[in-house]
């Protein structure tokens, strides 16, 4: 009679042990890169959140490289347990690359790939042009609304020491050629003819399948921009990283006078209210034909996440990436944690975009480093009416506000006709390395043998 009942107490055992452990929440295995504007993937509300409104448990792997070919390469030729791979931030991959590896990546109705629309800007000036304000002030200048204006303003920013210790150490124009943004070469050459770098320098509207990069137009840009180097005003930092314009700009030494970026937060640290109150935009300048462009940059969806095709959690998966496609997530996603971060906007007022408000912000944690979202990384889907609908919180130093303010006096500086010439990779990177070697006289921009040489070159491609 006992080991009958000591039978049914080890079956008794048996089953609620069952019960248990089918109860317990499904382990995802997640990759995601690492990011220094987060602070701790495991304490992080987004992920927390996530892990709550789905009912599974994230195991967060993060990617310390910034190649994505090269992970993916290395993740697929190992046994590594990997459901889902998040892209953004330091680790963005192209639609077209993931094509080569379609029989290791989980398709639904043809599609490889989550998709991140909204972590970026929204649509409009690709580049702005920053100056030190305190400069002119100290200076007894005014902002400078040509290209010869700038010029002068530089001279006076390189001679009068506007920083004031009594060195010689002021950076007139800061620039990085690691981004079309942060490069204030391609910011001159809209002085002189529409330059835009993202669709391989063709015309616009009707001119869209002009080439402009071997004109005589573009020409006399590149010498301007070549006069700012040989006379020191244009930086030598131009093989500097994002970054390290990020390090010059913050620094309290107080040592740039200008610089170019698409966000002013790509720059400058929006947690840094005394750096950020120095600097104002200047609109696109006028060139000495009267040519006053802007450059038109549209945010377009990119990769925001892919689920392997070995993996043995596909449904859990989809949950996890379907959750992050919704408002409620990609509001967080983008903004915060709401009632915290950010509310939504009684629509009385304007927003900083001047549409309907929708989004008032208290805390602006973008590009900061933070713990209450993933800053970019991941799919997300923020409908424009929050991107556009971002009202200012009456902080003069914070940089939604900031940014939406240059993009307003940006805005009539815009090409009216949205027709674009399809980019051409090759064609760029022609282009952006003779660019360069003209700007800082590897190759001799006076001389007519060898502009003709680099516009034979330009012929190839068309």
């Amino acid at each position: 009679m006992k080991k009958h009942r000591l039978s049914i107490l080890i079956l008794l055992i048996f089953i609620c042990s069952g019960c248990v452990s089918s109860e317990r929440p499904s382990v995802l295995h997640v990759a995601m890169p690492y990011s220094d504007k987060v602070q701790d993937v495991e304490s992080n509300y987004y992920i927390n959140w996530l892990s709550e409104k789905t009912g599974l448990t994230l195991d967060i792997t993060l990617i310390r490289q910034s190649r994505s070919t090269e992970y993916l390469e290395a993740l697929f030729e190992s046994d590594a347990d990997i459901d889902v791979v998040l892209f953004g931030g330091p680790l963005t991959v192209r639609e077209e690359e993931l094509e080569k590896y379609k029989d290791r990546i989980y398709s639904e109705n043809g599609t490889l790939c989550y998709y991140n629309n909204g972590s970026g800007r929204l649509s409009g000036a690709g580049q702005i042009l920053w100056i030190n304000s305190d400069w002119l002030k100290k200076l007894g200048l005014s902002i400078p609304k040509t290209d010869a204006q700038l010029r002068e303003v530089l001279r006076a920013f390189r001679d009068r020491d506007p920083n004031g210790n009594g060195l010689a150490d002021e950076i007139p124009l800061a620039a990085s050629w690691e981004s079309y943004a942060s490069s204030p070469v391609e910011f001159l050459l809209n002085s002189y003819v529409y330059n835009d770098p993202y669709h391989s320098r063709f015309g616009i509207g009707e001119e869209a399948g002009a080439p402009v990069a071997g004109t005589d137009a573009f020409r006399e840009g590149l010498v301007f921009a070549h006069g700012l180097y040989e006379e020191g005003l244009l930086a030598d930092a131009g093989m500097a990283s994002v970054r390290q314009l990020s390090e010059l700009v913050n620094s309290p030494a107080d040592l740039v006078g200008a610089f170019t970026t698409a966000s002013v937060s790509d720059v400058i640290y929006p947690g840094n209210p005394e750096i950020l109150s120095k600097y104002t935009y200047v609109a696109p300048l006028a060139g000495p034909e009267g040519v006053q462009n802007a450059l038109y940059a549209e945010n377009r969806p990119e990769v925001g996440a892919i689920i392997t095709e070995r993996s043995t959690r596909k449904e859990e998966a989809k949950l996890l990436l379907d959750t992050m496609l919704g408002e409620e997530a990609s509001l967080i996603a983008r903004f915060g944690e709401q009632g915290v971060d950010w509310d939504y906007s009684a629509g009385t007022d304007v927003s900083v975009y001047e549409g309907p408000s929708t989004i008032v912000t208290r805390n602006y944690l973008w590009n900061t480093l933070q713990n209450k979202h993933l800053n970019g990384i991941g799919p997300m889907n923020v409908p424009v009416r929050y991107l556009e609908g971002v009202t200012w919180n009456g902080v003069n130093s914070d940089t939604e506000y900031i940014d939406g303010h240059a993009q307003m006096g940006y805005r009539p500086y815009l090409p009216e006709v949205m027709r674009f010439h399809a980019p051409d990779a090759e064609l760029s990177e022609y282009t952006d390395s003779r660019i360069r070697e003209f700007v800082c006289g590897q190759r001799n921009i006076g001389s007519d043998e060898e502009w003709e040489e680099y516009r034979k070159g330009l012929e190839c491609f068309y």
